[in-house]
Formats: C-alpha cells, sequence, structure tokens
C-alpha cells in the first residue's frame, strides 16, 4: 500500500483519520497500532511476524537494562539481535553469494553444492525499524530515555507514516505525544494536508518522472550516449531528492493530520557549501543516527585527526551499506566519508571563506555528490564504472558535435 496508491488515499488515510478524531482518546493509540499492522500487513502477512517479535524482544530488552545489574549486557544482547536479524535478511544474499563464488574459484564447491541461489525474503523497511530499535537501547542504557507501556512502544515502533521510509524517529520524539491527547485544530489539519499535497506532487509529478530518464540511462549506460548519460545522472540526482523529500514530506503531513509530528529530514541540501554541510540537510534523522551511535562511540574528532578521519570513514561505509547489500553502496559511503575528511581538514584552514571561494564551494560540493551518486544508482559496481567510462567519453562527443557544427 504506497502512499500514492488509490486504496491509501481513498479508503485507508480518509477512514483512519475520522476513526482517530471520533475516538475517545483513550482508544486513540490503539485504533494507531492496528492501522499501522493493516498497512504493513498489506504489503505482505508475513512482515507482521517479525515486526511484533521484534518489538516483544526490544521491549523486554528495554524494560529490564534500567533493573539489571548488568546494563551492559543487556544492550549488546539487544543490539547483536538486532544486527543479526538485520543481517540475515538483508545481508545473507550478498554473503552467500560472495561464499559461493570465492568456494568456486578455489575450485572447493562442486556443482549442485555452491551457495548460489540462497534466497532470503526481505521484509519491508527493516532498515529504518532496526535503527530505531538500537536508538532505544542505547539511549535507555545512557539514561536518556524510559520505556513506559507496550502499547504506547508498539505503536511508536510500527506507526504507519514513518514505518517504510522514516524519518528516522527517536522514542523520545514521538512516545510522548502518542501518551499525551491531543485536540484537532484546523490550522494543523490543513498544513498536514498541504505538506501531503507537496510531498505526493514531487513524488508524483517530478520524480516519477525524471525517473524514466535515469533508468534508461543506468540500466543500460554501453547503450545511451555521453550525453544522455550526462543528463541521466543528472536526473537520477534529482529524482532521488524529490522521491525522498516527497515521501517524508507526506510521512509528516499524514502526522500532522493526527495531531503528530515527526522530525524533518531535509533542508534544501542541493544548497549546501560543503559536504559536511550537505549532510546537516541530506537525510538529517539518518546522519544524526550515525552521528550518535557510530561516530561519537567510535572516538569521533577527540582522538586526533587521523583518527577522526578513520571514524568518518567508517561511519559513512557503514551508512552506504545500511542503504544496500552491495559494494557499490560501500564505495558510495567510502566516498562520502573522504568527501567529509577533505571538508574537515579545510574547515580548520579557512575561517571565513569569501563569497567567491562559498559558491566554487557549493558547485564542486553539488558536482561531486551528483558524481558519487553513480555508485548508489548502478546495480552494481562494475556498471557504475561502465557508467563513469562512458561519462568519460563526453568531452570528445561534445568536440564532435562542436566540429559538425
Amino acid at each position: 500500500m504506497l502512499f500514492s496508491s488509490a486504496v491509501f488515499l481513498l479508503l485507508f488515510l480518509p477512514a483512519t483519520i475520522v476513526a482517530y478524531w471520533l475516538l475517545p482518546a483513550r482508544f486513540r493509540v490503539p485504533l494507531l497500532l492496528v492501522a499501522s499492522y493493516v498497512f504493513y500487513l498489506s504489503w505482505n502477512p508475513i512482515y507482521g511476524l517479525l515486526l511484533a517479535t521484534s518489538t516483544l524482544v526490544n521491549y523486554a530488552l528495554a524494560r529490564e537494562i534500567p533493573r539489571s545489574s548488568s546494563p551492559k549486557r543487556l544492550l549488546v544482547i539487544g543490539v547483536a539481535f538486532n544486527l543479526v536479524v538485520l543481517g540475515f535478511f538483508k545481508y545473507a544474499g550478498l554473503f552467500s553469494d560472495g561464499a559461493g563464488e570465492l568456494l568456486d574459484w578455489l575450485g572447493i564447491a562442486s556443482t549442485g553444492s555452491s551457495f548460489d541461489g540462497l534466497q532470503v525474503l526481505l521484509p519491508l523497511a527493516i532498515s529504518f525499524f532496526t535503527f530505531e530499535m538500537i536508538s532505544v537501547l542505547v539511549d535507555v542504557y545512557r539514561g536518556d530515555t524510559r520505556v513506559g507501556g507496550l502499547l504506547v512502544f508498539a505503536t511508536y515502533k510500527a506507526y504507519f507514516p514513518k514505518l517504510i521510509a522514516g524519518p528516522i524517529t527517536r522514542y523520545r520524539e514521538l512516545a510522548p505525544q502518542l501518551e499525551l491527547p491531543r485536540s484537532l485544530t484546523f490550522g494543523n489539519f490543513q498544513s498536514g494536508v498541504a505538506l501531503f499535497t507537496v510531498g505526493l506532487a514531487k513524488k508524483l509529478v517530478i520524480s516519477d518522472n525524471l525517473a524514466v530518464v535515469a533508468d534508461k540511462a543506468f540500466n543500460d549506460p554501453n547503450g545511451v550516449s555521453p550525453e544522455y548519460m550526462a543528463l541521466g545522472v543528472a536526473a537520477f540526482g534529482l529524482q532521488i531528492y524529490f522521491d525522498f523529500s516527497g515521501y517524508t514530506d507526506m510521512a509528516r503531513g499524514v502526522s500532522r493530520m493526527l495531531g503528530l509530528e515527526l522530525p524533518r529530514n531535509f533542508n534544501f541540501p542541493y544548497g549546501a557549501t560543503s559536504p559536511s554541510d550537505f549532510w546537516q540537510r541530506w537525510h538529517m534523522t539518518l546522519s544524526r543516527w550515525l552521528r550518535d551511535y557510530v561516530y561519537i562511540p567510535l572516538g569521533g574528532n577527540r582522538k586526533g585527526i587521523r583518527k577522526t578521519y578513520r571514524n568518518l570513514l567508517i561511519t559513512m561505509m557503514l551508512g552506504g551499506l545500511w542503504h544496500g547489500a552491495g559494494l557499490n553502496f560501500v564505495v558510495w559511503g567510502a566516498l562520502h566519508g573522504m568527501m567529509l575528511s577533505f571538508s574537515h581538514f579545510m574547515r580548520g584552514r579557512i575561517e571565513r571563506p569569501p563569497a567567491l571561494l562559498s559558491f566554487l564551494g557549493s558547485y564542486l560540493t553539488i558536482l561531486a555528490v551528483f558524481f558519487v551518486w553513480i555508485f548508489f544508482r548502478a546495480n552494481s559496481l562494475s556498471d557504475a564504472l561502465d557508467v563513469i567510462g562512458r561519462l568519460g567519453d563526453l568531452p570528445a562527443a561534445l568536440s564532435a558535435v562542436e566540429l559538425a557544427g
């Protein structure tokens, strides 16, 4: 059930909103929980079992950690549980294919006994709710959050506007809103409808049309001209922004119609003046999660410049792997880690860049970001290299056009 589907727009959303505001306040959270499971089960009924199991396990751990004499051990168990579940469902195919290729290359695996062909169902939204559960456990361990009743916890985890593609929301950002009764206001509802409409237009009018150009270029990089390949790369850079920010706008718009507020996720990222500025504007809830639960625990920038660069690289590579189970995503993350390291290096040498230098920084940042999107969109690392090779033919193609003119 997509946000843009007829069944969501004409049936599920209006029915949920009307029932939500007609019911007494004490029944609204149970309604949201039921609606969220209906929404998730509409994709595949088997998903519900994983969602419920993960909810119960993480809830039990979050309740027990503050009372335990060994809270750190429970935290490690909880984080390991979530990562193992994510790793099995999202990366089992990647590892099995790699193991099969290695064994075949070594001549160990015989025909019919290789790892090839292992197919594991990838539950929708598992990357998002895994990160949310880890944040809950860590925040409880640090004393930043206390988990209340199971009903609110389960609704927080399954809350349908943010479930599929975020924004990644922390327990303390949503749970207090669920626990307090809210009244319907025209201004809030109107702004929610407007935000949802803007997001829907971003998705259907802009992103889906840009996808036609990008898909043609990336699906057959050697079958299109260098000029079209460059157009396809630019189209994808815009497509992913309008698609993702459009989804976030719709999620926040639905929430506002329900009297709830989700965190902002985008702040004009293509207006960034540096790579670090870009990541303060792009997918801000993921950036914040990686900073608080990976980068800072690794040491952040507190242990010298070399370890700062190492921590940035590790953090962004893990961020790339979170997005997808492929070497191309790891490369995408590594390149962003290098860009952030360079940005950190330059920031210590230029206090206040003049206007011209600031403009140049913006231009080079967006050029680099669009180039690195190649690794994100390509079907594989080899396809990404084919795309880059095709772009390498662009100067010659443009020269030929100039001569012909």
